[in-house]
């Protein structure tokens, strides 16, 4: 589509972009009587029609009055996805528990992205940098990833922050990458026993006191970071998880060794595992990692089953299913709000149809 002339105006010519935002230019004839045509700017960045036509009648009553004209284009501030990401967070932080894992995300995946125009970015950007990161990434912390990225983009668009602009990961546009739940990495027993005996010779005992609790209640760890000694029922042997955004709330048995540890806790904070500035973890430390890295060779090469702190849980679900829990167990003990979250772990649980084969064909 071409330039098209303004029904109100004289010598102001609009053009629609694909976007849908619409580009404005003056025309006019110069000194010599040559057609001239300046662009003066576009609809989304606040440039309107009477604006153009004010600025015309300026040029015009120059080349009357034998002035010359310069024509300054200013340089158009550009609104990068940077830009949107910066904003996005100061409201993530007083809404998102999860707030510092998406900053995390931003700036070790997303960052490629940073200082381009928002408005600019197309679907093929995202599916890019989704099969790049793909070769080095979990799908689970790809499809995160994308998740953060499309969040981001709405927020600048609900705000208002960019016009015209259709986000290019929703809709399908991007295809999410499907987690591959046929492997879950977790600990063998001797694996967990020995990474236990390692944080034990810490100072601090938190991680190792953090670790004992996910491994034996499967929790997730924003509902261990966010524990209250309220939630704490030594009598009856009990944990009480809130309800998060994934998860439902429950009770978890108090095994002997989580007993154990909880007795021996000094309570500082409403919180039990409090931060050293006595408000929420964000995350567990990164020493832990580290030991995780250095206890289990070819850990750091295989991101996509690499043992990490979300590890414990898969870990706890996995022990049950190998000790013959069904699976609504499971599904109840780690809280999901829907069966096909747990049915990863069924094929671990030992199946009574392969005694039945066995039984029949088995037999001399």
């Amino acid at each position: 589509m071409g330039y098209t002339n303004s029904k109100r105006y004289d010598g102001i010519q609009l053009y629609k972009k694909a976007n849908g935002d619409i580009s404005y230019s003056i025309r006019f004839k110069d000194a010599d009587g040559k057609t001239k045509r300046i662009k003066i700017g576009d609809k989304s960045k606040g440039i309107t029609e009477p604006y153009c036509f004010q600025k015309r009648n300026e040029i015009i009553n120059k080349l009357n009055l034998g002035e010359e004209i310069h024509v300054k284009h200013k340089k158009r501030k550009i609104y990068t996805f940077k830009n949107a990401f910066d904003e996005y967070l100061v409201w993530a932080k007083g809404n998102k528990i999860s707030w510092d894992k998406d900053r995390h995300l931003f700036e070790a995946h997303l960052y490629p992205l940073a200082n381009s125009e928002l408005v600019s970015l197309k679907p093929k950007h995202f599916e890019e940098i989704k099969q790049e990161k793909l070769k080095v990434l979990s799908d689970r912390t790809v499809e995160y990833m994308l998740a953060v990225a499309r969040q981001i983009i709405n927020y600048a668009i609900k705000n208002e922050l960019v016009k015209n602009y259709a986000n290019p990961i929703s809709g399908g546009r991007v295809k999410m990458p499907r987690p591959d739940n046929s492997k879950l990495a977790f600990l063998t027993k001797d694996q967990a026993k020995e990474l236990l005996e390692r944080l034990k010779f810490f100072e601090s005992q938190t991680m190792y006191n953090m670790t004992m609790l996910l491994l034996n209640t499967g929790a997730r760890f924003i509902e261990v970071a966010t524990l209250t000694w309220n939630d704490v029922n030594f009598e009856e042997r009990l944990l009480f998880f809130k309800a998060t955004k994934n998860g439902n709330s429950r009770h978890a048995y108090m095994s002997t060794d989580v007993f154990n540890v909880l007795k021996l806790i000094e309570r500082t904070s409403t919180l039990v595992f409090p931060a050293t500035n006595k408000k929420q973890m964000e995350r567990m430390p990164k020493q832990w990692q580290l030991i995780v890295d250095e206890m289990i060779k070819g850990n750091t090469t295989a991101e996509k089953y690499r043992i990490t702190v979300h590890s414990l849980r898969h870990t706890h679900a996995s022990w049950m299913a190998l000790a013959n829990a069904d699976i609504l167990q499971i599904k109840e003990q780690l809280g999901h709000k829907k069966l096909d979250m747990t049915l990863r772990y069924a094929h671990l649980i030992p199946s009574q149809r392969h005694e039945v084969i066995k039984s029949i064909f088995d037999k001399q």
